[in-house]
């Protein structure tokens, strides 16, 4: 009888087993097709504008270099240095680009990142010893 209830504790073991690889490995199946990734916000010239607006610059805020923008990778932003707002790269008006660019000022995408989050959710934000000044133009 122990015989026969240690043969039905295996089946039993080996049955869960096989049902957690098997659920596992078709979790894994439908990670093989990624989603497609989002379109550009901005058309390929406004792109190699921004790009080009943005070689060279230091950031505004932490006084980094920019470094050069690649795709699928953080991207800069731009500040106003009157009243702080920043724009995120995607956020970058098209209309009137050249005046945009004029009246705000480069900042990295670390500290574009910040700044979205800091407008976005301003209840999170603690400053502390944030001394980096903003050049007026």
């Amino acid at each position: 009888m122990t015989a026969g209830l240690l043969v039905v504790a295996v089946l039993t073991t080996a049955a869960l087993v096989w049902a957690g690889v098997y659920f596992t490995f078709r979790g894994f199946r439908s990670l093989d097709h990624p989603p497609v990734p989002p379109k550009p916000k901005h058309a390929s010239a406004v792109n190699s504008e921004l790009k080009h607006f943005f070689e060279g610059k230091q950031c505004a805020a932490c006084k980094r270099p920019i470094p050069a923008v690649h795709a699928f990778e953080p991207k800069p932003g731009l500040m106003n240095p009157k009243t702080r707002e920043a724009i995120a790269w995607d956020d970058i008006p098209d209309a009137d680009l050249a005046a945009t660019l004029e009246s705000h000022v480069a900042i990295c995408s670390n500290c574009a990142l910040i700044e979205v989050f800091r407008k976005q959710h301003p209840e999170l934000v603690v400053d502390r010893h944030r001394t980096a000044e903003i050049p007026t133009h």
